[in-house]
C-alpha cells in the first residue's frame, strides 16, 4: 500500500490527473457543461498519457534488442534474453524502464520493480560512479537479503528518445562471498600485550603475601575482562601478559574503551600507590608476527606516553584509548647513566655534532642544547646548534650565551647546517620526538646518526630510525633530562655558569617556577646547577616582561570564560606573539578552581593555541584533538590558515569531548 499510495503521489504520473478530475467536479457547483467537459478532457488526457508511455516502453524494448553482446560475434544473442539480472533506468532520476526476469527473481520485486526508482530497492544506491566514467559500483549493494556487486554504463538514447540518458546495470550475485569474507575479516587475529606500568612502584615495601595479593588482584581483573572474549591470555612475564583473539570479539572490548584500566586503577598498595595498566596491540598485520611487532610498538607508545592507556598499531596509524591519568616519575637514574654513556660514545666516532629544538624554540629546547653543546666541547669535538634566530620564544636566552665567547659561533640557521654536515655527522634532537616540529626537517632526513631527548608525550607520528633515544614524559623538562645526563658527561667544574643558567631556565620555564609537575628528581637537577653556579636572579630576569606586554596578557585574561570542570577558555583576534600567550595561559592557572587554561590567538596567517594545566588535566589529550600535541601539563597546536573563529568552535569541541572521557572513566 505505501509502494502505490507513494506512486499515486509521484508527480509526473496519475497525481496530475487525479487533481485536474477533482478540479473539473468541483467546477460543478458551477457549470455542469464545464464539469463534464473538464472530465472528458481528463479521461483524453489520460488515454494519451498511457498510450505515450505503451509507445515509449515498446520503443526501449525495441532499442535494447538491438544492443548486443560481443562474447560471441556468431550467435550475438540479445540482451533481452541475457541470463544476469539486468535493468534499464533514467540516468537523471533512476527510474527503472525495463527489467529483464533475471532481476525480477534475483530482487524479488515480480510486479513492482517497474517505474520503481532505484534507491527504492536499495536506498544507499548511487549513480555518480557511471558519469565518472567508472564500469562497477564501488562497493556492494543489499537488496533485500541478498548483495550484489553492479556493473553497468551509459547508454546513447536512441532518436525517439532524444535527450533522455539511461543506463544500463548488471547485478552479479555475490551473497555467499561477502559473508565468507566478513566471517573471515571477524575472525582475524588481534594481538595484545598488557603490561603493569608501575611494578616496581606496587612491589616496593610489600611483603611477600601483600605482593602476591596484589598481583592476584590483578589477574583476577584481566581475567574477568576477557573471559566473554573467545581469546588465549597467558602470563609471560612478571609484569606481563599476551592477549590473542580475533577482531569480533576485539570490537566488543574497543567498544567499551578497555574498560579494564579502570578497574585495574582501583587496586592500591599499602604505600598509596594505584595499580596501572598499558596495552599495546597490533592488528590488520598478515601474520601473527607482524601483529606482534605491532603490538610492541603500540605498548612502546603507550609508555612513551606516560602509560595508563592502550594503544592500537594497525598498518597505518594509531588509536589512543585512556591516558587521562597523570605520569609516575621513576625514581631510578640508571637510565638516565646508560643514555650518558652511550651518547658518549656516540660523540666520540662522529666528526661532527649538531644539536636541534623544535620549531619557535623556547627556553627549554635551547637550554637542553646548550647543555648539550658542553657535553660535547667537553670531548673536543666540533658542535653547532641549530636555530632561527630571528623566529624563536628565547631571544633573552640567547643574547646571554652569545655573550660568551665559546658560543660566539656555535650557533649556525639550517641552511648553514645543511652545507656543514656529512656522512658521519651526529644530530642531537632535544625538546621534541615529532619529525614535523624539528627545526629543520631536511637536516633530520639527511643525517643517519640521529639521537633524541625529550620529554613530552610521544605522539602518533614520531622520530623512528634514531640511533639512541631518551624518551621519560614522567619528567619536568627536556633541561632536567639533560642536566642528570651531564653529572655522568662531564666534570662539574667544566660547566659554565651561563651554560647551568640557561638549563635552570628551561627548568623554571616548563614547571612555571617549580610549580606544576615538579619531583624529587626535578628539584635534584635544580640543586646540581646550582651546584655549578647557576643564579636564580639572573634567571629570574630573563622571565620579565615589558609594560607592552603585560596589558596584551591582561586583555587576553579579562576575554576567558569558564567551560565547566575547571577549564577556561580565552580567545583574542589581535596578534599576539607566543611568549605573551602562554604566559597568558599560565596566570589563568592562578585563578582559584581553575585547572587548566587554553589560549586561541591569531599568529601571522595561522591560528594558534597554547594549553596549560595543574597537572589533574591531560591538556595533551585536548590538543591532539586539534592536530597539536605536547606532554601532560604543557601542550599547543597550530592550525593553519583557519580562523580564530573556526578554531574557538574546535576547541570547544575539544574541551566537551575531554570531560565526556573524563566522566566515563570516573
Amino acid at each position: 500500500m505505501d509502494k502505490r499510495l507513494k506512486k499515486l503521489l509521484q508527480p509526473g504520473h496519475q497525481f496530475y490527473f487525479i487533481v485536474f478530475l477533482l478540479f473539473a467536479l468541483a467546477c460543478a457547483y458551477i457549470s455542469v457543461p464545464f464539469a463534464v467537459a473538464g472530465v472528458v478532457v481528463d479521461a483524453l488526457l489520460f488515454l494519451l498519457y498511457q498510450y505515450r508511455e505503451r509507445t515509449r516502453r515498446r520503443d526501449i524494448i525495441r532499442y535494447m534488442q538491438t544492443v548486443t553482446l560481443s562474447i560471441d560475434s556468431a550467435t550475438h544473442p540479445s540482451i533481452t534474453r541475457f541470463p544476469m539480472p539486468t535493468a534499464i533506468a533514467q540516468a537523471a532520476t533512476g527510474e527503472i524502464v525495463w527489467t529483464n526476469d533475471a532481476f525480477c527473481e534475483a530482487t524479488g520485486h515480480f510486479d513492482s520493480a517497474l517505474n520503481e526508482k532505484l534507491t527504492d530497492l536499495a536506498p544507499e544506491f548511487e549513480t555518480h560512479w557511471l558519469v565518472e566514467g567508472k564500469a562497477q559500483y564501488p562497493g556492494e549493494v543489499r537488496i533485500g537479503k541478498n548483495i550484489f556487486w553492479v556493473f553497468g554504463n551509459l547508454l546513447a538514447s536512441g532518436e525517439d528518445h532524444a535527450g533522455e540518458t539511461l543506463m544500463l546495470i548488471y547485478l552479479v550475485p555475490c551473497t555467499e562471498l561477502i559473508e565468507l569474507r566478513d566471517a573471515y575479516m571477524r575472525s582475524r587475529p588481534v594481538v595484545a600485550i598488557i603490561s603493569i606500568d608501575n611494578y616496581e612502584e606496587l612491589m616496593k615495601d610489600a611483603t611477600d603475601s601483600e605482593k602476591s595479593s596484589i598481583l592476584a588482584d590483578i589477574d583476577k581483573k584481566i581475567s574477568e575482562w576477557t573471559k566473554e572474549s573467545r581469546a588465549l591470555l597467558r602470563k609471560y612475564d612478571r609484569d606481563k601478559y599476551v592477549f590473542v583473539l580475533e577482531e569480533n570479539d576485539f570490537a566488543k572490548l574497543q567498544q567499551k574503551k578497555f574498560s579494564v584500566l579502570e578497574s585495574v586503577r582501583q587496586i592500591q598498595s599499602r604505600a598509596g600507590v594505584l595499580a596501572t595498566l598499558s596495552i599495546g596491540i597490533g592488528k590488520d598485520g598478515e601474520s601473527y608476527e607482524e601483529n606482534w611487532r605491532n603490538a610492541g610498538v603500540a605498548l612502546d607508545m603507550a609508555l612513551s606516553r606516560g602509560g595508563d592507556q592502550a594503544v592500537i598499531k594497525t598498518r597505518y596509524n594509531f588509536d589512543f584509548f585512556g591516558g587521562l591519568s597523570k605520569e609516575l616519575e621513576k625514581r631510578t637514574k640508571v637510565k638516565s647513566r646508560v643514555v650518558a654513556n652511550a651518547l658518549v660514545q656516540l660523540i666520540r666516532d662522529s666528526s661532527s655534532v649538531m644539536i636541534m629544538g623544535h620549531k619557535m624554540s623556547d627556553m627549554d629546547a635551547f637550554g637542553a642544547a646548550v647543555g648539550m653543546a658542553c657535553a660535547v666541547r667537553h670531548r673536543d669535538k666540533p658542535v653547532h646548534i641549530v636555530i632561527n634566530q630571528e623566529r624563536n620564544m628565547a631571544h633573552d636566552l640567547i643574547n646571554k650565551i652569545t655573550a660568551v665567547p665559546e658560543y660566539q659561533d656555535i650557533l649556525i640557521s639550517p641552511d648553514d647546517a645543511m652545507v656543514r654536515c656529512d656522512f658521519n655527522t651526529l644530530l642531537i634532537v632535544v625538546d621534541t620526538n615529532r619529525p614535523d616540529y624539528v627545526e629543520s626537517q631536511p637536516l633530520l632526513e639527511s643525517i643517519n646518526k640521529v639521537a633524541v631527548i625529550d620529554h613530552h608525550r610521544r605522539a602518533a607520528n614520531y622520530i623512528e630510525n634514531f640511533a639512541l633515544n631518551l624518551h621519560e614524559p614522567y619528567a619536568s623538562s627536556t633541561c632536567e633530562l639533560v642536566s642528570e645526563m651531564l653529572q655522568y658527561m662531564v666534570p662539574t667544574s667544566e660547566v659554565m655558569k651561563a651554560e647551568a643558567e640557561c638549563m635552570l631556565a628551561g627548568i623554571y620555564l616548563d614547571t612555571k617556577g617549580f610549580t606544576v609537575k615538579t619531583g624529587v628528581r626535578t628539584f635534584e637537577a635544580a640543586a646540581y646547577l646550582k651546584r655549578v653556579g647557576a643564579d636564580m636572579s639572573e634567571v629570574m630576569k630573563l622571565f620579565q616582561c615589558s609594560f607592552d606586554e603585560y596589558i596584551a596578557r591582561q586583555r587576553i585574561i579579562a576575554g576567558a570564560r569558564d567551560c565547566g570542570d575547571g577549564i577556561v577558555l580565552a580567545v583574542t583576534k589581535d596578534q599576539v606573539d607566543r611568549v605573551t600567550a602562554a604566559k597568558a595561559a599560565d596566570s589563568l592557572l592562578g585563578i582559584n578552581g581553575v585547572r587548566s587554561s587554553i589560549v586561541v590567538f591569531p599568529s601571522g596567517d595561522d591560528v594558534l593555541v597554547s594549553a596549560r594545566s595543574d597537572g589533574t588535566v591531560n591538556v595533551q589529550l585536548i590538543m591532539e584533538y586539534l592536530g597539536g600535541g605536547g606532554n601532560h601539563s604543557s601542550a599547543g597546536a597550530q592550525i593553519m590558515h583557519g580562523s580564530v573563529r573556526e578554531v574557538e568552535v574546535d576547541a570547544l569541541s575539544a574541551i566537551q569531548r575531554y570531560q565526556q572521557d573524563e566522566q566515563n572513566n570516573d
